[in-house]
């Protein structure tokens, strides 16, 4: 698959026009800002001094912040897959590191007790394929996360010099830092894949883990399900944790959050909601955790069904009601004819 400039060739040229275009607003701004606060009424001289350092260096980000943005994009990449060494769509490779490695834990065995182990041989053969393609599918997606990323930070950079002008203004400080903060959780999106992929780790290395085979009779089906429990988990998260790390490391630099919280949080959640799509579960458990309208359109209608029981009830002792209320009066009336 090539590359993002090679596939759009024009795309960065446009967002640095707009870049340009935007860059005498921002100066405009700073100036305004440095104004407003020089002419403020009892201001030290230190404050004076804090007001054109900031101006300072914002013009300084809005002439290097797409270097500086680029070299910070790099190093996040490089640092996951050259340090951490975690790439989703290199699941196969990990598997097949991690069961050779325990077989050669293995190797004091006696010839007996390795024969016996035949019948985990295609289990495992199966399992190689379905990380094949799992891998496969992980890198498609890898690749168009790559491409809306390069795409949102070149739209965030062509966007940068209203936000950076915005940060003179004290009153719209809060406006530009969240602005950005989001440009910056999109720079750490490779990050979150690598969060995502120590738990990955960790449960191939609970698939692979022979232990089971030892057990007299019943071993292979032990490990068989140890296997299956882990292919069921591994299955969703490869897929939902390639598509949504990213999204919930950005959630994380924005808002603070534990990204490893939400992400297993999230993915028991699409895990409950497919099993329930699949064995037809009750109809509250087929509702999306994040499809917070179904959740209140559903209490809304349980709300109108408790209005309409109460008025159903109010209607039917209000005849009642009523009677008891003219028979009260009448009685007083006739009390009154009587001592008159």
């Amino acid at each position: 698959m090539g590359d993002f400039n090679t596939m759009f060739p024009n795309f960065l040229g446009r967002c640095l026009e707009l870049k340009n275009l935007l860059i005498p607003l921002t100066y405009l701004l700073i100036t305004g800002g440095v104004i407003a606060a020089t002419i403020a009424k009892q201001r030290s001289g230190s404050a004076h001094l804090q007001t054109f350092g900031k101006a300072i260096v914002l013009i300084m980000v809005l002439v290097y912040l797409p270097t500086w943005g680029n070299q910070i994009v790099t190093l996040v990449d490089s640092t996951v897959k050259d340090v951490l060494k975690v790439d989703p769509s290199r699941i196969h490779e990990q598997y097949k590191a991690a069961l050779e490695l325990q077989r050669a834990a293995d190797g004091e065995r006696s010839w007996w007790e390795r024969l016996m182990d035949w019948r985990a041989a295609p289990l495992e053969w199966l399992l190689s394929g379905i990380f094949i393609f799992l891998g496969w599918l992980a890198s498609a997606i890898m690749w168009w996360a790559y491409v809306i990323q390069t795409a949102i930070l070149y739209l965030g950079y062509s966007l940068a010099p209203i936000f950076v002008g915005v940060l003179m203004v004290p009153s719209l400080t809060e406006l530009g830092r969240r602005y950005f903060l989001k440009l910056v959780g999109v720079k750490f999106w490779p990050l979150g894949w690598g969060v995502a992929g120590l738990v990955t780790e960790g449960m191939i290395d609970f698939m692979t883990d022979r232990s089971f085979l030892n057990v007299p009779g019943v071993g292979n089906d032990l490990y068989s399900l140890q296997n299956m429990m882990g292919l069921a988990f591994l299955g969703i998260w490869i897929i939902f944790s390639t598509i949504a790390a990213p999204v919930m490391m950005q959630k994380s630099i924005e808002t603070g959050s534990s990204v490893g919280a939400n992400l297993i949080v999230s993915q028991q959640r699409v895990r409950r909601q497919v099993f329930g799509w699949l064995f037809g579960g009750p109809p509250c458990a087929r509702l999306a955790p994040w499809d917070t309208r179904s959740t209140s359109q559903f209490s809304l209608k349980r709300s109108d069904r408790r209005q309409k029981r109460s008025r159903h009830a109010f209607e039917k002792s209000e005849p009642a009601f009523g009677g008891m209320i003219t028979a009260h009066f009448l009685h007083e009336d006739d009390e009154i004819s009587h001592q008159i």
